[in-house]
């Protein structure tokens, strides 16, 4: 990469944990301006580096982590770090992202914008990378240490600050829906990141760099920054934003109960807000338990499956982040193991120890059991496919809704039973990695929002006039009435996500609103040096989200695995986000129709056609 180009440190490190070789590599510049950054050269990489039909946990999987150009700059909430790899829980090519409190800032800071990982090694190492000294050092006293512990210990091993990746139990004894940490608080998840590392015997990636992010046009670059942050602090909601983070628009708990027991929040670097909750149990059997999490959301969750006692969620959920357990997949999986028990389909004298979704002690049990795989737990381990497979037919008449193998997070019958079938409904079938919040936010994304919102929000995201009328039909034509194409909308909607994703940019609804098209391609021109327009980001973004269908249309994941499940269908499932009507298969057909046709993918089968894989500058691509 030129020596003058800003943002990007302008190096890839490649280790092979099998032979112990690590090799540096210039970034390609064109890499650069075709995939944006961040996800996108993660997705391009990844496609590069992995044979087609590789098995999740096999040795010849690779991992690419990556942080996009404007990570390690001052801008706000620029510090999104991704992974991407073939994940065990859906066997398809999938992206783990994370706010990378300083994990991202100190990777870029060393000297590098991705790292990929080959192989295995033969004992337990965690990667260093520290400027350039990057090595696999022995792991073996950390091999059987919780999240929390690892990351305590690795701190406590260097003079310097260090950003840490890192795995728990759950990912050495290869869960299927395991997770990687990042510093201990953010999560690579779902989908079983936690698991590759695992059977890599990859415990930790630890990193430290001093060596600065470069920007091209400085003066540009502090009079947006300024503007930026000043339209920051003028927000009249930025105050309670900075107390309550996403309690502010999902409060699981009374906030006196949330303040009561709030001991500290935490921001990843260069962001104002600050997501990152950490509290501290005051009274009770639990008095001084200290638990940090992502988001306060998380820690309550288990008041969702029926715990009373908001003190005993948090210690559950606890538990569950020191082993690296996906709480939504874990509670899923429990609930269906219950259900396979009071039907008979498991017989209880395969249990030594009852299944009690409520109860903390019996969750805390049943997640020891799963993480070091012990009775029963070897098989809940492996998730809801090997359950299937060992108990039969009759398990799969109780099985709840799945998508590619994964228990969604929201709809009916999951831990956030919300009924209006939105982008985020829609984006849990369409999104190739399986269910998942991040790529699905738009306007519909909590509540139902009124109609005549959506062009501000809309315009924000990039989306043109002519696309903009087709999302919302009765905005050109009124006698049309109200209509919302949920489709069509879910396709600016990743490209959105896409972009900032790319950038490195955190796609949390309380900063990225923030954001626009606009200011991202101006931010990446100043940063880079790199000449982007709206337009341009729109043909990078279609190329990346293109090449990711292609990838995965390479390994099987095609139309098949966008069915939805029969739990959402009827009077007990979704309703139409306008009127409230019950979804209908040939309603989420039609969406996902419309999804493939926005891209300008064949729109029965979702494959992207020769003519588009030409215009994008990808003729060389296959499935």
């Amino acid at each position: 990469m030129k020596d003058n180009r800003g943002g990007f440190a302008g190096k890839i490190l490649y280790v092979d944990l099998s032979t112990h070789k690590i090799i540096h590599q210039p970034l390609d510049d064109r890499l650069a301006q075709k995939y944006i950054g961040g996800l996108g050269i993660c997705l391009k990489l990844a496609y590069d580096n992995m044979r087609p039909g590789t098995d999740a946990l096999s040795p010849a999987n690779p991992i690419v982590l990556g942080a996009g150009p404007l990570v390690g700059t001052s801008l706000p909430s620029s510090s999104r770090v991704f992974a991407v790899t073939k994940l065990p829980a859906s066997s398809s090519v999938g992206w783990c992202g994370a706010g990378g409190v300083n994990f991202g800032y100190l990777f870029k800071n060393a000297g590098y914008d991705h790292v990929v990982i080959h192989g295995k090694s033969d004992h337990p190492v965690y990667l260093k990378i520290f400027n350039d000294q990057v090595e696999i050092c022995d792991a073996g006293s950390l091999w059987g240490k919780d999240v929390e512990e690892t990351c305590r210990k690795l701190r406590q091993s260097f003079d310097s600050p260090v950003g840490i990746a890192a795995i728990g139990q759950a990912g050495e004894n290869r869960i299927r829906f395991s997770m990687a940490f990042i510093d201990g608080i953010a999560t690579l998840g779902r989908g079983g990141f936690g698991a590759v590392m695992g059977a890599k015997n990859l415990k930790a990636i630890v990193v430290h760099g001093d060596q600065g992010i470069g920007v091209v046009d400085h003066r540009r670059y502090k009079r947006l920054n300024k503007t930026f942050m000043q339209r920051i602090g003028d927000w009249p909601y930025l105050k309670e934003s900075q107390e309550l983070g996403l309690l502010k628009s999902f409060p699981m708990v009374p906030l006196d109960t949330y303040k009561k027991i709030k001991k500290r929040r935490i921001a990843c670097v260069s962001c104002p807000i600050g997501c990152k909750d950490v509290v501290q149990i005051q009274d009770g059997p639990y008095k001084g338990l200290v638990a940090g999490s992502s988001s306060a959301m998380n820690l309550f969750t288990p008041l969702a499956y029926g715990f009373e006692d908001y003190r005993e969620a948090v210690r559950c959920i606890a538990t569950l982040d020191r082993y690296g357990l996906d709480m939504f997949e874990f509670f899923g999986i429990m609930q269906f193991a219950k259900t396979l028990v009071d039907k008979g389909v498991i017989p209880r004298d395969k249990l030594d120890a009852e299944i009690a979704i409520h109860s903390m002690t019996s969750m805390e049990s049943w997640a020891r059991k799963i993480s070091f795989r012990e009775g029963l737990g070897e098989i809940l381990a492996d998730g809801f496919d090997r359950i299937m497979d060992e108990f039969g037919e009759d398990a799969k008449e109780y099985a709840p809704s799945l998508i590619k193998g994964i228990h969604p997070y929201a709809g009916p019958g999951s831990a956030l039973p919300w009924h209006l079938f939105g982008t985020m409904e829609l984006g849990q079938l369409m999104e190739p990695r399986g269910p998942h919040v991040g790529s699905g936010g738009s306007p519909t994304y909590f509540a139902r929002r009124p109609l005549d919102v959506f062009p501000r929000h809309l315009e924000r995201m990039g989306v043109p006039r002519k696309a903009i009328e087709r999302i919302l039909p009765g905005i050109r034509n009124p006698q049309n009435g109200e209509d919302l194409k949920i489709g069509s909308l879910l396709k600016y909607s990743h490209a959105w996500f896409t972009i900032l994703g790319s950038l490195g940019i955190c796609a949390r609804g309380q900063i990225n609103r923030f954001y626009n098209a606009s200011l991202c391609a101006e931010l990446y021109e100043t940063v880079t040096g790199i000449k982007t327009s709206v337009d341009d980001l729109r043909k990078r973004v279609a190329r990346v989200w293109t090449l990711y269908k292609m990838a995965n249309l390479r390994e099987g994941i095609d139309r098949r695995s966008e069915i939805p499940p029969s739990q959402w269908l009827g009077k007990s499932g979704f309703r139409s986000y306008v009127d409230e009507t019950p979804i209908t298969r040939e309603d989420i057909d039609g969406m996902v129709e419309d999804y493939f046709a926005e891209w300008g993918w064949d729109r029965k089968t979702g494959e992207p056609t020769p003519e588009a894989l030409e215009m994008l500058g990808l003729p060389d691509i296959n499935a």
